[in-house]
């Protein structure tokens, strides 16, 4: 520390360096952390969301009988509002059939480019927009016939998963279509099986989804084979 010309200390070029120094190596160990608790408050708050259409698609299948449409039949498309389960479900957390998704049935954690163009914000949502997970494609995918009762092991059958939206329906890792995302734990949009190309970064080795299952728990798993869709004991 030197003596300026008006009797104040002031600080030497190396002593200003060094507190950079710190400043920068504090900075990088913290950054760090604040995006791992940032990505984990997504993972917490997308849990509650699967939590919420889980408690919702019972709901369902206690006044219908049946769990919602995964996908409907072209017949089925051709109605003033499609029966699909984000549409099913909609009057359930207290919206009208005619919304499509939005709420939560987004993962604050699906961020993709707006509107696919390059070079645009990202933003959550899903591919769509409005739809960031999907229902076991082997429940009522082109059909209404299955609901609880169908169920033979219902702790290890998920209902909806992490996807990145493309899709209404759920497949699981190494099937065709396979779209599980797993986005949280410092994956993104392009830990799905199935990309599509539309978020940037590449695929993360430590990632994460979201899993509900049809008795209401949600899991944050990082494989989700085949035996957890089927609705049998395996």
């Amino acid at each position: 520390m030197k003596t300026s010309r008006n009797g104040g200390a002031g600080f030497t070029l190396i002593e200003l360096l060094v507190v950079i120094a710190i400043i920068a190596i504090l900075a990088g160990l913290l950054i760090p952390v604040l995006a791992r608790a940032k990505d984990k408050a997504r993972a917490t708050v997308c849990q509650s969301n699967l939590r919420q259409l889980s408690m919702a698609a019972m709901m369902y299948d206690g006044d219908h009988g049946t769990y919602p449409i995964g996908w409907p039949l072209a017949e089925w498309l051709t109605a003033p509002t499609p029966p699909i389960w984000y549409r099913q479900l909609q009057p359930y957390v207290g919206k009208s059939q005619k919304v499509a998704g939005q709420g939560i049935f987004v993962c604050p954690g699906s961020l993709q480019r707006k509107e696919q163009k390059s070079g645009a914000a990202l933003v959550a949502g899903g591919f769509w927009g409005y739809l960031a997970y999907a229902q076991n494609a082997f429940i009522n995918n082109g059909s209404k016939t299955t609901g609880t009762r169908q169920v033979a092991d219902p702790v290890e059958t998920v209902l909806y998963g992490d996807t990145d939206g493309w899709d209404a329906c759920l497949y699981p890792d190494g099937a065709n279509g396979a779209n599980v995302c797993y986005r949280h734990s410092g994956g993104n949009e392009k830990s799905a099986e199935t990309d599509r190309g539309v978020a940037s970064g590449g695929r993360r080795t430590k990632f994460r989804a979201n899993l509900a299952f049809a008795d209401g728990h949600v899991e944050l798993r990082r494989a989700a084979p085949r035996r957890l869709f089927t609705l049998e004991r395996d």
